[in-house]
């Protein structure tokens, strides 16, 4: 099984299986720890950032195991457990970023607990007014429309019926010209978004890219 198709699959294996799903959801809603047959999570407890989390280690099959690593982690902070704040979606976000910052050398992210250090140590999510999920979910289905014509091999510009796509080289503070990546999504209705990209990130496959700015565009600044 390739490592993509494994992050995204929900067949017994994957690690979208309805095992895994049905641990995380009853890890996130009540802190539940039983574990059905096919579960393919590790669990333990880690600090990070002086915030006490549990790790959630998804096993990679045998195959796409590399270096010793045997297992993809995505750090949940406790307080956040039982809250209602993580959603089982942004657990897999969270795996798939994981994932490519592991193949890209830019790894852990370890974006969940830096979104609750953002949100001064409360469990409890920022207030997310219609406007700000109605303008992320325009943007998802932009990368989605993305997908089935993004045949080109290099970066650079590209447009299309939903808006348009340009990749320019990122700045550093001292506005030198970097060695990473600024993508900007123009949308038709003129919404526009910047989401960082890696150069190392870039060198991936398309589909992973793709995925890539989608997981930042999930992740974006939540107020």
């Amino acid at each position: 099984m390739h490592l993509r198709e494994w992050v995204l699959s929900t067949s017994n294996d994957g690690a979208r299986s309805e095992a895994n799903c049905q641990f995380i959801d009853g890890l996130l809603r009540h802190g539940s720890l039983v574990a059905r047959h096919g579960t393919t999570i590790a669990i333990d407890q880690i600090s990070q950032q002086g915030t006490e989390c549990i790790r959630l280690c998804f096993h990679l099959p045998f195959a796409c195991q590399s270096n010793g690593v045997s297992s993809i982690a995505v750090l949940v902070p406790n307080a956040c457990i039982g809250t209602g704040i993580i959603k089982s979606n942004q657990i897999f976000y969270a795996l798939i970023e994981e994932t490519i910052g592991w193949l890209a050398c830019v790894g852990p992210k370890h974006t969940l607990v830096r979104l609750y250090l953002e949100n001064n140590r409360q469990p409890l999510p920022r207030s997310y007014s219609s406007n700000w999920v109605q303008r992320r979910n325009n943007f998802t289905l932009f990368i989605t429309s993305l997908r089935p014509s993004y045949h080109q091999s290099g970066l650079g510009q590209m447009s299309g019926a939903v808006g348009a796509m340009e990749v320019a080289q990122a700045m550093t503070s001292s506005q030198d010209t970097s060695g990473d990546y600024v993508v900007t999504l123009t949308l038709r209705c003129k919404q526009q978004k910047r989401l960082f990209l890696p150069r190392s990130v870039a060198q991936l496959p398309e589909e992973w890219r793709l995925d890539w700015l989608e997981v930042q565009n999930e992740f974006s600044t939540q107020a």
